[in-house]
């Protein structure tokens, strides 16, 4: 028998939880298309791979993206 913990769940449902991020995204954003948003969203998920939790990855990707689409041309985020 398979117990689900709260991770395992979140783990599940994390690509349903990046498209409304990427929604949410494109909403606030209106030079924003659909192919951008998912290729920023991506290249910060990657960050959070082997990470052991991940109820809050995807909080923490869209705080990354809207910190580099919001930083003035030039600026790079550490």
């Amino acid at each position: 028998m398979t117990t689900q913990t709260f991770d395992t769940i979140a783990s599940e449902q994390l690509d349903l939880q990046l498209d409304i991020v990427e929604d949410r995204l494109r909403q606030d954003y209106a030079d924003l298309d659909r192919t951008a948003a998912h290729a920023l969203v991506e290249r910060e998920r990657t960050r959070f791979a082997a990470a052991r939790v991940h109820a809050f990855v995807p909080i923490l990707v869209e705080r990354a993206v809207r910190e580099s689409l919001d930083a003035p041309p030039g600026r790079h985020r550490r």
